[in-house]
């Protein structure tokens, strides 16, 4: 069965599942200063660390995972890592996660800086991004780096989709800089675009 490339086939981000050293100063910074509500803590049960029912949980027995609302039906989670069990990862190394960028409303844009500033919390921004997109840039006490990110023009319908989709004379010039790629392959890419969608 061939999947239509403008019909993607997941609908939007389940969970996003982080790690973290100290889960109470993880709760604290998401709830109160970015205001994601705090859904579900649980442990993992026994077994699932380093048992052999592990599906891909952290080698750790019945280490903490803590769910928050990110908006738009998806969550945030995290599992608690034991202090000084592993390396802090390096954001730009192959694999890694460079940063997480949420989409807000300009209201919630504002606020959020606001919640920084009053917390006397180190931020980029605002800085242009995109056509039409502005964002801030900061950490969380785990060293994730964060965006934020809004259309300011969309008010308080952000659309990511039509704010992003190029179209396929805009994007073809750079798709043909990668390396052995041919016509028939970058057309096949450039099939979803169709102008903002």
């Amino acid at each position: 069965m061939l999947i239509d490339p403008k019909e993607p086939f997941p609908r939007g981000v389940h969970h996003l599942a982080l790690t973290t050293e100290d889960m109470r100063a993880t709760v604290d910074f998401y709830v109160d200063v970015l205001g994601m509500p705090l859904v579900h803590a649980m442990r993992v049960p026994a077994g699932l660390g380093t048992g052999p029912g592990n599906r891909g949980n952290p080698p750790y027995e019945q280490c903490r995972h803590y769910f928050f609302d990110m908006g738009n039906d998806g969550l945030l989670a995290f599992f608690e890592i034991p202090p000084g069990a592993e390396p802090t990862s390096n954001r730009n190394a192959i694999g890694g996660m460079q940063h997480v960028a949420f989409v807000v409303t300009p209201d919630r844009f504002a606020d959020v800086e606001r919640r920084l500033n009053e917390r006397d919390i180190d931020y980029l921004g605002p800085i242009p991004q995109l056509p039409g997109l502005e964002g801030i840039y900061f950490f969380d006490p785990n060293g994730i780096r964060l965006e934020f990110a809004c259309h300011p023009a969309d008010g308080d319908s952000q659309s990511v989709l039509a704010g992003t989709t190029q179209t396929p004379d805009e994007a073809r010039p750079e798709l043909e800089t990668l390396p052995g790629v041919d016509r028939a392959w970058i057309e096949s890419r450039l099939a979803a675009m169709d102008g903002g969608l």
